[in-house]
């Protein structure tokens, strides 16, 4: 079974699928952005590791809820915060813990 990466990405509220500024080309730009900082988050998978890459425009929370349906294990990262003891869980990850329907790994930040 392949590892699935899932990044979330969302269009700035202010601009909606419908408007005339950001239809064709410019209503691409924000999911081309969420496409290469995924590529860049995997720049250092192992090359035998085979790799599902996918971007949805959703609330983080709810993208890897919904992808914790078809999973065996979510994993999900927290931040060690300078001046703070143990990891600091964010939102999501504190979301995703309550309601995935699988198992979740918290992995903390590398530097």
């Amino acid at each position: 079974m392949p590892l699935e990466a899932v990044l979330a990405w969302r269009r700035p509220t202010h601009q909606t699928t419908g408007h005339p500024l950001v239809v064709g080309q410019p209503a691409h730009q924000h999911e081309h952005e969420a496409v290469e900082a995924l590529a860049e988050a995997l720049r250092e998978v192992p090359a035998d590791l085979r790799v599902q890459r996918r971007t949805v425009e959703a609330h983080a929370r709810d993208a890897l809820l919904a992808a914790s349906r078809e999973a065996d294990l979510l994993l999900v990262g927290a931040r060690q915060r300078h001046g703070h003891v143990g990891l600091q869980l964010g939102r999501v990850a504190h979301g995703v813990l309550h309601h995935a329907a699988c198992p979740v790994a918290v992995v903390p930040e590398c530097d």
